[in-house]
């Protein structure tokens, strides 16, 4: 509203539909992350102009507490944001996936991405290519202009990936 923008213009201009961004607004329905991004990039903004902060007491410090979380539960992931903003060269992120959670798009930014896997088995795919399975210890550096997605291997137990982009992508 502040930017004098209808739903409709929203929507064909980040390819997302004009009922749901309206279910979305009005609070009847989630957002996936892939088209949350779509909605940052739109507008120019970071993801942490949108999720609540307590304030952490040092810039460089975050602790556990202090911790900014993206919640997706359509998606079954939870994304916490490492670095005390998004305003850096780099962007660290704690992903959990449920079992059998995935992203519901593929993704392409900007920039390197890195990941490495703290738990569980992470399926990385991309969009050109067979999916690679990386357990606990591994870790893969790309350019993220790739489309990229990715994926919990173990139907049974949770997945945990330390991921880091350049430059920030939310």
């Amino acid at each position: 509203m502040a930017r004098n923008l209808s739903l409709a213009e929203v929507a064909e201009a980040t390819d997302i539909s004009t009922s749901f961004l309206s279910l979305v607004e009005r609070g009847r329905s989630d957002i996936t992350i892939g088209r949350l991004v779509r909605l940052v990039h739109f507008y120019g903004i970071s993801i942490v102009d949108l999720i609540p902060s307590e304030g952490a007491k040092s810039p460089e410090l975050v602790r556990i507490q202090d911790r900014r979380l993206l919640h997706s539960p359509a998606e079954g992931i939870d994304v916490f944001l490492l670095g005390p903003d998004t305003q850096r060269t780099m962007m660290p992120m704690l992903l959990e996936f449920e079992a059998g959670a995935h992203l519901a798009e593929y993704g392409r930014h900007e920039g390197e991405e890195w990941v490495y896997v703290l738990e569980g088995r992470l399926s990385l795919e991309f969009e050109d290519s067979e999916p690679t399975q990386l357990e606990p210890g591994d870790g893969a550096y790309y350019v993220a202009k790739r489309p990229h997605l990715f994926r919990n291997a173990d139907a049974k137990r949770r997945l945990q990936v330390i991921c880091v982009d350049s430059p920030p992508v939310l």
